[in-house]
């Protein structure tokens, strides 16, 4: 489809109606309250995939990764081949967004590539409503932060605890659950209100984050090789040394699979940019250059800062440290109050970046649901009235997260709950990379695409995602994790929510009409974006 056939800025449909019989009743629909219109530019494209990836994990993460791991090379390498099976993701992501360059992302492709199509979408529904706001790995018990994820790819409940927490420890001011719990419903509340109200301000805001996210990192890097040239005030570590950098490494596999699953799940997020194609100029031009940029800054700096925090921290302080990892670097450099002052308030900096990021993007899928017909109240929940916004997406996607901020009653539950989205996620994302395989060798699916990732990037993505699925699944040693819970328990949850998916379909799709004698007419309407509108009218078969 031509770009130019993408742009919904054109005058002449300003005044495109969309009318259809829905269950015996007349509607209408224009287009110009469903679909919001190209704004999102390459710097913009960047940002969204930076913040998404980018959260307040990576001031941290990698304590726990060198635990695992056992030396700082192994971690290093690790770092590395974490970036590489993220890479090779992002250009299945990058194929099919080029070839399907509109709004869904990961619900779109897997609607193209299986079939029955309707089944694919119920399943997303289901993912989407229940396990998408959860996308983190579980949040680790840090005594500055006690809800921090160990991943960047967090929940925006997580990363709403995660940006109160390190607010009042920037103020000084004492803690307590509730004062974070209020924190946390204020910024999250924040970010989807700037998104509702003032879209073009919450853009920008995203961009300008994106930007000191990136700067931070940056300055991670300036500070270590500050610390490699010896500049500390404590004595230099000796973590670097060809004779040093692999002593300690771990041999067992438990510990070495789950230090990589750690850094796999810190690169997730680079399919942001996919969910929301329909609002992007130039879509396809637009991703083949955000995509890569994106991907590899954050790459390249995600490895230095793991470079810069052995050059400036011992391996005891990383053992022992309670602080985040790069609190410890910056007081070993720059002073006890340097590390306070400074670093709390970027790492909350950060994670706004993170709400913004994520209340924009769920917002847009829970939208492209609603034109399915198969939510609650579809009509509602695809409007974008009055700002040009999913207003009524935005309100579900701040109800889901008050909840998670408030409901958990407790560490281990709040750590169960959040680490549910990332094992479906992947899933998902191996299912995909299936379909995107499946489409290439059937030659009647007519698939084509201006990029095509090579047949090598497929299968290390899919032997590297096949890794993810299999690893939760390994017992550890006293076959419990440190919750207390069993260790293969959110898998299989997430797993059964999944399948609640299969069951709505079977119900509604196919046993009602059978056992109460309709049959379901669909309808649709095709929008300027490459998208459509689709209902369901019912037509008795009996009497």
């Amino acid at each position: 489809m031509a770009e130019e056939q993408n742009d919904i800025s054109k005058p002449s449909l300003q005044e495109f109606i969309i009318c259809e019989n829905v269950s015996n009743s007349s509607i209408q629909i224009k287009e110009t309250n469903i679909l919001q219109g190209r704004t999102i530019g390459t710097w913009g494209a960047i940002s969204l995939i930076v913040n998404n990836i980018i959260g307040a994990g990576i001031f941290s993460t990698p304590t726990s990764i060198f635990k695992l791991s056992g030396s700082p090379g192994l971690a290093l390498i690790l770092w590395v081949i974490a970036g590489i099976i993220s890479t090779c993701g992002a250009m299945v992501m990058l194929e099919f967004g080029c070839s399907i360059p509109r709004s869904g992302g990961m619900k779109v492709y897997l609607e193209r590539s299986y079939s029955p199509k309707l089944l694919m979408t119920c399943i997303y529904v289901f993912y989407c409503v229940f396990l998408r706001e959860l996308q983190a790995l579980p949040v680790s018990s840090l005594p500055l932060v006690n809800f921090h994820s160990s991943s960047d790819s967090e929940t925006s409940a997580s990363n709403a605890f995660t940006i109160s927490s390190y607010l009042l420890e920037a103020g000084g001011a004492d803690t307590t659950d509730w004062m974070l719990r209020g924190l946390a419903i204020a910024a999250v509340s924040f970010a989807v209100g700037i998104h509702t109200v003032a879209p073009r301000i919450g853009r920008g805001l995203q961009d300008i984050l994106s930007a000191v996210k990136l700067f931070t990192l940056f300055f991670i890097v300036c500070t270590g090789f500050a610390a490699l040239r010896g500049y500390l005030r404590v004595p230099k570590p000796d973590n670097l040394s060809a004779t040093t950098s692999f002593q300690g490494t771990s041999s067992s596999g438990y510990s070495i699979g789950t230090a990589l699953l750690n850094a796999v799940f810190s690169f997730q997020g680079y399919d942001n940019l996919n969910a929301v194609m329909s609002e992007v100029k130039n879509p396809q031009r637009t991703l083949r250059i955000a995509l890569p940029t994106a991907m590899g800054m954050v790459t390249i700096l995600y490895v230095l800062v793991n470079i810069a925090y052995f050059a400036g921290v011992s391996r005891d302080e990383f053992l022992g440290s309670d602080l985040t990892i790069a609190a410890s670097l910056f007081k070993n450099v720059f002073g006890q109050s340097a590390a306070v002052k400074a670093l709390p308030a970027l790492v909350a900096i950060s994670g706004i970046g993170n709400l913004l990021s994520g209340a924009f993007t769920v917002s847009r899928v829970i939208q492209e649901l609603a034109k399915d017909g198969i939510t609650p109240f579809p009509d509602l929940l695809m409007q974008n009235c009055p700002f040009k916004t999913p207003i009524v997406s935005l309100a579900i996607h701040l109800g889901v997260t008050i909840v998670f901020i408030c409901a958990p009653p407790a560490h281990d539950a709040f750590n169960f709950v959040v680490r549910l989205g990332t094992y479906p996620a992947v899933f998902l994302l191996t299912l995909v990379t299936i379909g995107l395989i499946k489409l290439r060798l059937s030659k009647g699916e007519n698939f084509k695409s201006s990029f095509t990732a090579p047949w090598a990037v497929l299968a290390l993505y899919l032997a590297g995602n096949i890794f993810l699925l299999v690893m939760p699944f390994v017992p550890p040693k006293n076959g419990k994790e440190s919750t207390g819970l069993p260790y293969y328990l959110s898998p299989v949850v997430a797993m059964a929510i999944l399948a609640l998916g299969v069951i709505y379909y079977v119900i509604r799709f196919l046993l009602f009409p059978k056992i109460f004698g309709y049959d379901l007419d669909l309808m649709t309407v095709d929008l300027s974006d490459g998208s459509q509108v689709s209902r369901y009218r019912t037509r008795k078969t009996r009497g």
